[in-house]
């Protein structure tokens, strides 16, 4: 009995996972190639640290871009009837970007904890990389269902499987960072645009949903290349350098504004656990 059982279960197993492949397949694919600013953006945000620090952060950011995907997985149901989630952390992105480059125009060190992504303590960078996977999973996530809406095990599968080619690109992440150091702003650029790019997918839903997961995401790889391409020859191209330097002047304008106003809400929301923090640590 149990032998027939078997007999009739594995084809039907074996089936169940073809049919579920090209789902795989896509999945790996995608989360494969969207990994690149993940990557780049872990090792930017650690790059301030020494290098004990620094790889640890990453390795704490890798287990964390993992964790964040499963659990947005087992809310996914939730965090799809509930935009403003992806919404804050859209805008989460968009003011990591943002503050990147106000701090580069020297904001003071009494408001780097808040503004300034290079100022913080190892504690702070973990917490800033760790909110940062949260909200690219919650993007990630939800284009990875809408591929497989009736089974979520193969978005399991692919999601695993892309976590792990984003531990493999790290390494090159790293290196790149190091060649070319222009891709450390690079980083910070890719997050404000994925975030960006959610904003305009949750205000245009119907627009978006009528181009399907796929085509998103492929937009959304193709705009990573382009502009990882773009800022390194803007970095080779001191001629570019300076034709360009009055735009970016004038964009640079509210994204210090922006940052400022979301720096101070963070500032007055995170007090109270600084504050009870800091006596613990005194008691």
């Amino acid at each position: 009995m149990t032998a027939v059982l078997l007999a009739t279960s594995i084809p039907e197993l074996w089936n169940h996972f073809v049919h579920a492949l090209p789902v795989i397949m896509g999945l790996v694919l995608i989360e494969g190639l969207l990994s690149v600013d993940n990557a780049l953006a872990i090792a930017a945000m650690a790059a301030h640290l020494d290098a004990k620090e620094r790889t640890k952060a990453m390795n704490i950011g890798y287990i964390g871009a993992y964790g964040f995907r499963l659990l947005a997985l087992l809310f996914a149901s939730y965090i799809i009837g509930n935009h403003w989630i992806m919404f804050i952390g859209a805008l989460y992105l968009v003011w990591l970007m943002c503050a990147h480059f106000a701090g580069q125009k020297g904001i003071g060190e009494d408001e780097g904890e808040a503004l300034n992504v290079h100022h913080r303590t190892f504690a702070g960078t973990v917490t800033m990389i760790s909110l940062m996977d949260l909200s690219l999973s919650v993007d990630n996530v939800v284009a990875a269902i809408a591929l497989s809406p009736n089974e979520l095990w193969p978005v399991y599968v692919g999601v695993t499987i892309g976590i792990i080619a984003l531990r493999l690109i790290a390494g090159v992440a790293v290196k790149m960072i190091t060649k070319y150091p222009v891709l450390e702003h690079t980083a910070f650029v890719l997050i404000g645009y994925v975030g960006l790019l959610l904003i305009a997918e949750l205000q245009f839903h119907d627009f978006f949903e009528q181009m399907g997961p796929t085509k998103v995401k492929l937009i959304k790889f193709a705009g990573i290349i382009l502009i990882t391409a773009l800022t390194l020859l803007w970095s080779q191209r001191p001629a570019l350098q300076k034709a360009m330097n009055p735009l970016l002047r004038a964009i640079l304008l509210p994204m210090q504004l922006f940052a400022s106003i979301a720096g101070a809400l963070i500032v007055v929301i995170t007090w109270p656990f600084k504050k009870v923090i800091s006596k613990v640590k005194k008691a």
